[in-house]
Parts: C-alpha cells; structure tokens; sequence
C-alpha cells in the first residue's frame, strides 16, 4: 500500500508527460514528493464548498474530520 504523499507524486509525475516514476531515481522521485505534499497541504483547509459537501453527506461538520485526514496523509510514513 502506498501512501497519499507517493500517489500525490505518481499522479504530478505522470501529469508531466515528461517522466515515469518507476524510471526514475531517487533523486527525481523525492523532487516529486517535495510537490506532493506542498499539493497537499494546500488542501488542508477545506473549501465552503466542500465543508457544504460534506455536511450535506454525514449530516455534521466534516471541515475538522477532513483537515485532521489531511493532516494524518501528511503524516504517513513510506512503506
């Protein structure tokens, strides 16, 4: 199982075009996980959109449930 910070990576590392993650180094690989969590953490304040999404799906707040999940992404250790 990967985590959310290497399948941030793979998925910014496709997008280019330009690579392949299982074609590159080390080096290359981190350059793209350095993106993947700057990507993230963008994320971690929900939109209203999303914070309406959510509440409108549980019925209650999802705003801190969805930071404290990106949060823990963020968190994650690679296997």
């Amino acid at each position: 199982m990967t985590t959310m910070i290497e399948r941030v990576a793979r998925a910014i590392c496709d997008a280019t075009g330009e690579f392949s993650w299982d074609e590159e180094d080390e080096i290359t690989r981190s350059e793209f996980r350095n993106e993947a969590i700057a990507a993230i953490e963008a994320m971690r304040e929900p939109t209203e959109a999303m914070i309406e999404a959510g509440h409108w799906h549980s019925g209650s707040d999802a705003g801190p449930c969805f930071t404290a999940m990106i949060d823990a992404a963020l968190k994650e250790e690679s296997p």
